[in-house]
């Protein structure tokens, strides 16, 4: 896989988990407290979480095994852009508690059997949708970082190479 195209894949991982935290979390409502199927929400969500860490994290790892390096410190701009995506997400939790009650009753009345899960799958594809440019952008700038480095890593084997003849 290209670094473009490992870098966008994990872009949209990132944006895909970002809806599916906010999905899951309203779909737990159509669960009684302590019920085997909120159980199962609940363990979809660690391991949405524990997947989404795994594949940003992944290069780091790689970097760290293979070479030894300590993990770069997290650049200003990066926690910036995490932050307001964060918020972003947020933002679509808080809108789907607040317009919960009124909708639920509303879903219910036309006959939807799970109108939190409903619920949930609009603003989990809002927050997936919201997230997914940040993410794309952040993609871009590390396959051009990735791209810099290794045109520099060509010329430094160029100038170290031993003279032909």
């Amino acid at each position: 896989m290209s670094p473009v195209t490992s870098h966008h894949a994990r872009a949209v991982v990132g944006s895909a988990a970002d809806g599916m935290v906010v999905a899951l979390s309203q779909a737990l409502l159509d669960h009684p407290g302590r019920s085997p199927g909120r159980r199962r929400l609940y363990r979809s969500l660690a391991g949405v979480a524990a997947v989404d860490v795994l594949v940003q994290e992944l290069p780091v790892l790689r970097a760290a095994l293979a070479e030894g390096l300590p993990p770069e410190p997290v650049q200003p701009e990066e926690l910036e852009r995490r932050l307001r995506q964060g918020a972003l997400v947020a933002a679509w939790g808080l809108l789907v508690t607040a317009a919960d009650g009124p909708l639920t009753r509303l879903l219910r009345r036309r006959g939807v059997r799970r109108p939190h899960l409903a619920l949930g799958a609009v603003a989990g594809l809002g927050a997936a949708l919201g997230t997914l440019p940040g993410w794309w952008r952040e993609a871009d700038e590390r396959a051009a970082v990735d791209r810099a480095t290794a045109r520099l890593d060509e010329e430094l084997a160029e100038l170290l190479a031993p003279p032909a003849g």
